[in-house]
């Protein structure tokens, strides 16, 4: 496997969703799970697929499927836990543990990010992941985009 180390050193040190909730004006904000999952969804996913698609087919020729896999699996392994957490803290602060239904599919939205973030860091570009990682490392949660990227906003909670 490709050494991924300092990328993972990197994340320890994120505050993860420290900022949540807290107005920005960089970004457009929301402040609930509910809003960010079903209101936002179906625009995230419009963005975010073509950058993945594009992102895969590149990483498929240069580094290989295996390889993809075992990143993948080694960002979720490296910040499940702490994401997982610190959501909890994220929901504990702002009360909405009433929302907490969705926190299964926001983590596994940070891991996607996250992993694919990693791939264009490994390829040795600075595109649409390296920019939602940013954002992580911000504090917020980036949930969508108004805007063709790089233009635009990000929404964040």
């Amino acid at each position: 496997m490709i050494d991924i180390t300092d990328f993972l050193d990197e994340l320890a040190q994120i505050d993860w969703f420290k900022n949540c909730g807290v107005p920005n004006e960089k970004y457009h904000m929301i402040f609930s799970l509910f809003e960010a999952y079903d209101t936002w969804g179906q625009q995230t996913l419009s963005i975010w697929e073509p950058h993945a698609y594009e992102l895969e087919d590149e990483a498929a020729e240069k580094i290989g499927d295996d390889e993809i896999d075992e990143i993948f699996a080694a960002v979720s392994s490296a910040i499940g836990d702490v994401v997982w957490n610190r959501l909890g803290d994220f929901l504990t602060r702002r009360n909405l543990w009433e929302e907490a239904g969705v926190l299964p599919e926001i983590l596994d939205m940070v891991k996607r990010d996250i992993s694919w973030a990693c791939i264009e860091r490994i390829l040795n570009v600075n595109r649409f992941y390296t920019t939602i990682l940013n954002i992580y490392k911000e504090g917020y949660f980036p949930c969508s985009w108004i805007g063709v990227y790089p233009s635009g906003q990000a929404v964040v909670m």
